[in-house]
């Protein structure tokens, strides 16, 4: 599983590793659970845009999500 952010296409994380050096961002994975959840700390307006969820699968399969910040 891969978090990108679209805007930039930065790849935020792979599996539980991290690569950004925002360390706002991480990823959580609660044991025995099919859940892979992007979190952001201290959100920031210029964190708001598109970001997606990636399945490394073939077909690769991905679900888009938008972030507003008000």
């Amino acid at each position: 599983i891969s978090w990108m952010r679209m805007r930039d296409m930065h790849i935020l994380t792979s599996s539980t590793i991290t690569y950004t050096g925002d360390a706002r961002f991480s990823v959580k994975h609660p044991e025995g659970s099919d859940e892979w959840l992007l979190s952001i700390n201290y959100v920031q307006p210029r964190d708001a845009g598109l970001y997606e969820c990636q399945v490394n699968t073939e077909p690769k399969m991905k679900l888009g999500f938008a972030l507003r910040v008000e």
